[in-house]
């Protein structure tokens, strides 16, 4: 009883962290465009805007990858994953 409900709220949790992910990818993407935009035209580029980035690429990298390892997105490395035996793989 008490494992099913755990997993339900986990699962529900790892949508919506997905979720979060994705608007803040969004938001990191823009901000990206416009500190590049403000250093190349105008050569007022930001040290604080580039610090606030980073930080946020971290966050997106932390709650994407709840998202990614629930619904089985996540990247592999197959050079090394495809030579494994069914039971190495398992591991």
């Amino acid at each position: 009883m008490y494992n099913k409900q755990f997993s339900y709220y986990l699962d529900r949790v790892s949508k919506y962290a997905g979720y979060i992910a994705a608007i803040l990818v969004v938001i990191l993407s823009l901000l990206v465009v416009y500190d590049a935009a403000m250093r190349y035209l105008f050569s007022a580029g930001s040290i604080a805007l580039q610090e606030v980035e980073w930080h946020l690429f971290d966050v997106v990298f932390l709650l994407g990858l709840s998202y990614a390892l629930k619904h089985d997105k996540h990247v592999r490395v197959d050079i090394f994953f495809e030579r494994y035996s069914p039971d190495t793989r398992c591991i």
